[in-house]
């Protein structure tokens, strides 16, 4: 399977730049790895707006928000923030 394009929201490159050290290694890792691992799953699912599948996947004190676009072999990061305010 060939890498997906990683694309993420502006607001989620925000919220990254809030973090420091291992918790930004962490995250940066765990986004780096759905360009291999399209089919990764989150610890849940919701859908969005247009009632597409969401997951979630919670790296440290951080819920990380991402689909994947399998048509256009994209995975997108929607959103990152504090898990306790997810």
């Amino acid at each position: 399977m060939s890498r997906y394009k990683l694309f993420l929201r502006l607001e989620a490159i925000e919220a990254l730049k809030t973090t420091r050290g291992l918790q930004r290694r962490q995250i940066s890792t765990f986004i780096d790895g759905l360009g291999n691992s399209p089919n990764t799953t989150g610890d849940y699912t919701e859908r969005d707006d247009t009632d597409r599948l969401i997951e979630i996947k919670v790296v440290g004190r951080f819920a990380i928000t991402f689909r994947a676009d399998h048509a256009a072999k994209e995975m997108k990061v929607v959103d990152i923030r504090r898990a306790d305010r997810a």
